[in-house]
């Protein structure tokens, strides 16, 4: 059977330079959080568009994503960034 990490992964349609770390369920909140981490060593330069080497990482941050079946779906992450 499929991990539930790896199953998010292709829900999200998360690219190899990307991993579900982790998935947390909360039945009486009703949320879903999803910790990505950014796997990769180079990233797209959001200016020209050129593969960069990532040369650290933003604060850590939240996105809401779609529902899960009625429950809240939280990202969270860091973001890369590049020279």
């Amino acid at each position: 059977m499929q991990s539930l990490t790896s199953h998010y992964h292709q829900l999200l349609g998360l690219s190899s330079n990307w991993k579900v770390e982790n998935v947390h369920l909360s039945m009486s909140g009703k949320r879903v959080e999803i910790r990505l981490v950014c796997t990769g060593k180079q990233v797209a330069c959001p200016v020209c568009g050129a593969s960069c080497s990532i040369y650290d990482h933003t604060t850590e941050q939240r996105w809401r994503h779609l529902d899960t079946m009625q429950f809240e779906t939280i990202l969270v992450a860091c973001l890369p960034r590049c020279q």
